[in-house]
C-alpha cells in the first residue's frame, strides 16, 4: 500500500508541471535560449577536472553527494568512515581499519549497490557486494554518491544506487607529496604521490601501505549472554591486517580534444579473521590480490554534431584465498581459492544542443569465475557471465532553463553458464545455461523555482540478476538454486534543496534539503539455512518495502565556522508470507531505523578543528527480529594545522568508548587516537 501511494505521489509531482496553461510553454518556446556550444563547454569542464563520461551534476535530477579529497586528506581513515557521514548511507564494518565493510543506500542490501572505480564496475558476478576496505583512500580525488536513480553514464543500473570512486587526475605542472601516520592498535600508514604534466605527456603515481594489529580491547561473554560470571575484557585476537596499493597513469594529448590514457591499479591485502568467540588459537586468514588495467580514449568535438565521446577497454583480475583449514570459524575445514577475470568494453557519447543533452552508453563485459576447494579432490565447476547494456538518456531543458526533464532507458542482456562436471559422488552433472534480458526505464525532473530553491523527483525500475553464489552454490555448504528469479525493484523519491548565499557579512552560505524516498523489491533474494543438514540456500521472497525521509542542513558562518547536520528515518518491511514463516511484517535485518550526524568545524588561517556526533538505532541482526543491536553512539574530534608545506593532523575516534557491533559478535574498536604528517613538494 505504501509503495502504491508513493508511486502515485511521485506521478502527480511529475505531471503538475505539464498541467500549466499553454501560454507558459508558448512563452518558453519563443524565448531565445542560451547557446550551448559543445566546444566551449568541453574546454570549461576540463579546467574543472570534469571529463567526458562524468555525470553533469548541474543537469542530473538525482539526489547526490560529492565528497572531495579535502574532506579526508591527511587523515587515518578508510572509505567506509568517510561516506557513512552522508545522508541515507549505512556502512557495516566487521572490525577496525582494513576489515570487511559493506555499504547500503536507503535501506538496500550491499549486493543492490553498484560501486564503480572511475566508471569501472567493482561488483563481481560471483556476488557478495563490494568490500569498501579494498579501495585505498590515497588514490581518491572525489567520491560521488547517487541515491536511488542511476545516471545513464554508468553502464550498470542499480536498485540501491551508485557509489563512484574517482581517482586522481593529472594536473598542470609538478605535484608531489609524502605522508605517514601512526595510531592506536599499532596502526601504521605511509603514502606517496607524484604527478607531472608536460606539453603532451603526463604521468601520475600514487602508492600507499597500511598495517594494523587491530588488537583493541573487547568484552567477551563467551556465548553466554545471560550468565555474567564468565564475562571478561580481553584483546581482539587474530585481527591483523596489512595492505598495499599502487596506482599508475600515463596520458598523451594528441590535440586539445583528443587524449589517450593508460591506467593500472594493483591492490594487495593479507587479513587475519578473528573467530566469533575470540579464540586465541584461531589461524584463519583471507588474502586478496587485485589488478585493474584500463586504456581510455577521449575524443571531443567529433563530427558535424560536435559529439563528445569516451571509449574504454579494461581488464580486471582478482584472486582471493580463504584459509580456515583448522575449522576455527566455519562449520568445516576450508581452504579455498577464488579467481575472477573480466574483460570490459565501454563507449559513451553525448550530444549537446540548445535544449538537450543526449547521452548514449554501450557496455559489454565477459566475466569468468573459478572456485577451487584445495582440500577436496574435486572442485566446483567454473562459471561465466556475458553481459551487454545499452542505455539512452535525454536531458531536456524547458521554461527558460528552469525545468529539466530527464527520461532514460536501459536494455540489459545477460547469459550465465555453468560448465558440465561430475559430482563428488561420481555422478555426471549437466552444464547450466541461463539467458535473461530486461528493460529498465527511469524518469527524473528538476525544477528551479528560484535561484536558491530547486525541486527534484525521480521514478525508476531496476533489476538485479542472481549472482553465481546464489545460483550455483559453493563448496557444498550452499546448495544451488537454478530457479532463482531476478530481483525487480522500483525506486521513487521527491524533495527540494535550498542553496542560499546571502550578502550578509556574517552568513556566508545556507543549504537545506528534505527528501521522501521509497523502494519496493519483488523476488528479493535471501539465504535460508537447514538446521538438520547445516547447509544454506538462496531463495526468493515476495515483496519487501522501504520508505523514509532524508534531511540535511549546512551553515557557514563568517569565514571561520561551519555546522553540518543530517538525519535519516527509514521503515523497512519484509513481505515473506511463506507458510510457517514468522518474518512477514518484520524489519529487514541489518538496517537501522534512525540515523543522525552533527559536525561543527572551526578554522583560522591554517588551523582547523572539528567535533562530530554520529548515532544509529533500530537495527536487528536476524530476520525474525529476535536479536536487536544496541544503539550506536560515536563522538569524534580532531584538528589539523597547515604550516607552509606541512600538514599535521590529529584524530580522536569514538571518544565515548562505545563498543558497537554492526555484525553480531564482531565489535568495532573503542576509543582510539591517530596522528599523521603530510609534506607537499
Amino acid at each position: 500500500m505504501k509503495a502504491t501511494l508513493g508511486i502515485l505521489f511521485l506521478f502527480l509531482t511529475l505531471c503538475v508541471f505539464f498541467l500549466e496553461t499553454p501560454h507558459v510553454f508558448a512563452e518558453a518556446l519563443n524565448e531565445s535560449p542560451a547557446t550551448l556550444d559543445a566546444v566551449v563547454v568541453t574546454a570549461e569542464k576540463k579546467d574543472l577536472s570534469f571529463q567526458t563520461g562524468d555525470v553533469d551534476t548541474e543537469q542530473t535530477p538525482a539526489f547526490f553527494s560529492v565528497i572531495s579529497k579535502e574532506q579526508f586528506e591527511g587523515k587515518m581513515e578508510d572509505l567506509s568512515e568517510v561516506i557513512e557521514r552522508e545522508t541515507g548511507i549505512q556502512v557495516r564494518q566487521s572490525g577496525g581499519l582494513g576489515s570487511f565493510s559493506s555499504v547500503s543506500l536507503r535501506g538496500s542490501s550491499g549486493e543492490q549497490v553498484m560501486v564503480f572505480l572511475d566508471g569501472i564496475l567493482l561488483n563481481d558476478a560471483s556476488g557478495g557486494g563490494v568490500d569498501l576496505s579494498n579501495i585505498a583512500l590515497s588514490d581518491v580525488e572525489a567520491i560521488e554518491i547517487y541515491r536511488g536513480i542511476t545516471p545513464v553514464n554508468f553502464g550498470k543500473a542499480s536498485i540501491g544506487g551508485v557509489v563512484n570512486i574517482r581517482t586522481h587526475r593529472s594536473k598542470k605542472g609538478l605535484n608531489a607529496s609524502a605522508s605517514s601516520g601512526y595510531g592506536s592498535f599499532n596502526t601504521r600508514k605511509i603514502s606517496g604521490f607524484v604527478n607531472q604534466q608536460l606539453e603532451k605527456w603526463s604521468y601520475l603515481i600514487s602508492a600507499d601501505y597500511m598495517d594494523a594489529d587491530n588488537d583493541f580491547e573487547m568484552s567477551n561473554d563467551n556465548g553466554t549472554e545471560y550468565n555474567t560470571t564468565d564475562d571478561r575484557y580481553e584483546k581482539r585476537n587474530n585481527a591483523q591486517v596489512d595492505q598495499s596499493n599502487v596506482l599508475a597513469k600515463l596520458g598523451y594529448d594528441f590535440t586539445d580534444f583528443v587524449r589517450i590514457e593508460f591506467m593500472n591499479q594493483w591492490f594487495s591485502k593479507d587479513q587475519n579473521l578473528p573467530s566469533w568467540n575470540n579464540r586465541r588459537t584461531t589461524k584463519t586468514n583471507f588474502d586478496t590480490r587485485r589488478n585493474i588495467a584500463t586504456l581510455k580514449l577521449t575524443a571531443d568535438d567529433v563530427g558535424a554534431l560536435h559529439l563528445n565521446t569516451q571509449t574504454r577497454l579494461d581488464y580486471s583480475w582478482k584472486e582471493e584465498k580463504y584459509d580456515d583449514s583448522q575449522g576455527h570459524i566455519g562449520m568445516d575445514e576450508q581452504l579455498s581459492a577464488y579467481t575472477t577475470g573480466r574483460y570490459g568494453l565501454n563507449f559513451f557519447a553525448e550530444w549537446l544542443s540548445d535544449l538537450n543533452a543526449l547521452s548514449l552508453t554501450l557496455d559489454a563485459q565477459h566475466e569468468t569465475y573459478k572456485s577451487e576447494d584445495l582440500l577436496k579432490v574435486k572442485n566446483p565447476s567454473d562459471s561465466s557471465r556475458l553481459s551487454f547494456n545499452l542505455g539512452l538518456q535525454d536531458s531536456m531543458t524547458l521554461l527558460g532553463e528552469k525545468l529539466i526533464i530527464t527520461p532514460a532507458i536501459r536494455y540489459t542482456f545477460i547469459k550465465d553458464e555453468l560448465e558440465s562436471d561430475t559430482s563428488r559422488y561420481g555422478l555426471p552433472l549437466e552444464g547450466i545455461s541461463r539467458n535473461e534480458n530486461y528493460l529498465s526505464p527511469q524518469i527524473g525532473l528538476k525544477y528551479r523555482f528560484f535561484h536558491w530553491l530547486t525541486f527534484k523527483s525521480n521514478l525508476a525500475r531496476y533489476v538485479r540478476e542472481p549472482s553465481f553464489f546464489e545460483l550455483f552454490g559453493d563448496r557444498g555448504l550452499f546448495l544451488p538454486n537454478f530457479d532463482l528469479e531476478a530481483e525487480e525493484g522500483i525506486n521513487y523519491d521527491a524533495g527540494f534543496e535550498i542553496a542560499w548565499q546571502p550578502s550578509d557579512a556574517w552568513l556566508e552560505r545556507f543549504s537545506f534539503k528534505a527528501v521522501y524516498f521509497g523502494n519496493t523489491v519483488d523476488n528479493r533474494i535471501v539465504r535460508t539455512y537447514s538446521n538438520s543438514r547445516g547447509t544454506g540456500k538462496s531463495e526468493n521472497i515476495p515483496e519487501s518495502t522501504i520508505d523514509g525521509f532524508e534531511l540535511g542542513f549546512n551553515l557557514d558562518i563568517l569565514k571561520y565556522f561551519s555546522l553540518m547536520t543530517n538525519a535519516t528515518w527509514q521503515d523497512t518491511k519484509n513481505g515473506d508470507d511463506t507458510p510457517g514463516n514468522n518474518a512477514k511484517g518484520k524489519d529487514l535485518a541489518g538496517h537501522f531505523k534512525e540515523a543522525y550526524m552533527g559536525r561543527f568545524e572551526g578554522r583560522y588561517g591554517g588551523f582547523k578543528a572539528y567535533a562530530e556526533y554520529i548515532r544509529e538505532k533500530g537495527l536487528y541482526y536476524d530476520t525474525p527480529n529476535l536479536l536487536k543491536a544496541g544503539d550506536k553512539e560515536e563522538i569524534n574530534a580532531g584538528f589539523s594545522w597547515l604550516f607552509r608545506s606541512f600538514l599535521l593532523s590529529f584524530e580522536a575516534k569514538n571518544m565515548g568508548d562505545d563498543q558497537y557491533e554492526e555484525f553480531n559478535g564482531y565489535p568495532l574498536p573503542g576509543r582510539s587516537y591517530f596522528v599523521s604528517l603530510k609534506y607537499s613538494f
